[in-house]
């Protein structure tokens, strides 16, 4: 019963001991893992290139002597709290902004820039804005058909048109001297396609990637999520390819919507963001897609 006691003492000390070691290295933990990820944030990628995050869409900024280059604003709170930290970085004012296609969720909130910036988009994109426009998303008085190049302040930016993909309106911004591609919503980064495939035009897509897959660039910033590499945009057209061919062939086959969707699994992406949530509403936007109409 002595040695017990010993022992109980021994252990009573220590566990008191780590108690109090945990206590005064709390304060050093890295203060991601006390506190949530704001809000909205900006992230250098390279030299005067930056990234723009708000909740979960992103854009980035161009910062040069003569001017400032913003794509997407995002939302009108999204486009407020930017152009005041833009002002932090530079005195120079934002000079061009430019719509990488025409959803709300990502042009909303270009008015701020209003007085000094010229607002660009791709020619097809404009009914829809008009369409669906409020006061805080300005109508683009620049458009262009295939490719427009922006030279300001010793950076040359290339926005190109790859045809339809997500949208009918969709272009890419190309850095060629930072060997960079901004491309929005329809190639996601080891993500599925969003839901059943809104707006789409699947076979289109498929060569739209192929398009950018010949252009030159090594890293990719998609409008939500991860940054990647060039790779990925081989990937996704892969994805889409087995996408395709695996419902065209249930459909061949004279299955219906429901035994498509319980059938065809796809596990090789089985681990792709999105998938548990969206692959099921992939399968349906292609069978609607691909089906007699």
């Amino acid at each position: 019963h002595r040695w017990n006691g010993r022992i109980h003492m021994f252990r009573s000390k220590w566990f008191s001991f780590l108690g109090i070691l945990v206590f005064l290295l709390f304060p050093f933990f890295p203060v991601s893992a006390q506190q949530s990820r704001p809000a909205d944030e900006i992230t250098s990628l390279t030299d005067n290139i930056y990234l723009f995050r708000h909740q979960s869409h992103q854009a980035i900024f161009i910062v040069t002597p003569e001017g400032v280059i913003v794509t997407d604003p995002i939302s009108a709170d999204a486009a407020a709290w930017l152009k005041a930290k833009i002002t932090t970085l530079t005195d120079q004012p934002v000079r061009y902004v430019i719509y990488s296609h025409h959803h709300n969720d990502h042009i909303t909130g270009g008015s701020v820039c209003a007085g000094t910036a010229r607002v660009i988009r791709h020619p097809l994109a404009r009914p829809k804005i008009l369409q669906a426009a409020g006061p805080s998303t300005p109508v683009p008085d620049l458009t262009f058909n295939g490719r427009m190049t922006i030279d300001l302040g010793g950076k040359h930016i290339e926005l190109i048109y790859t045809g339809k993909n997500h949208s009918d309106n969709s272009l890419v911004v190309l850095l060629p001297q930072d060997r960079l591609l901004f491309a929005v919503d329809f190639i996601p980064v080891e993500t599925v396609a969003y839901r059943a495939l809104p707006d789409a035009y699947p076979d289109d897509w498929i060569e739209s990637l192929k398009q950018v897959e010949r252009l030159d660039f090594d890293t990719l910033v998609p409008g939500h999520g991860k940054i990647g590499k060039k790779e990925h945009v081989r990937l996704l057209r892969e994805y889409l390819e087995a996408l395709r061919a695996a419902v065209s062939e249930q459909i061949r086959n004279g299955a219906t919507l429901e035994e498509t969707k319980s059938s065809v699994r796809l596990q090789k992406y089985g681990q792709w963001q999105g998938y548990a949530d969206w692959f099921q509403e992939n399968l349906e936007g292609m069978y609607r897609y691909l089906s007699p109409r």
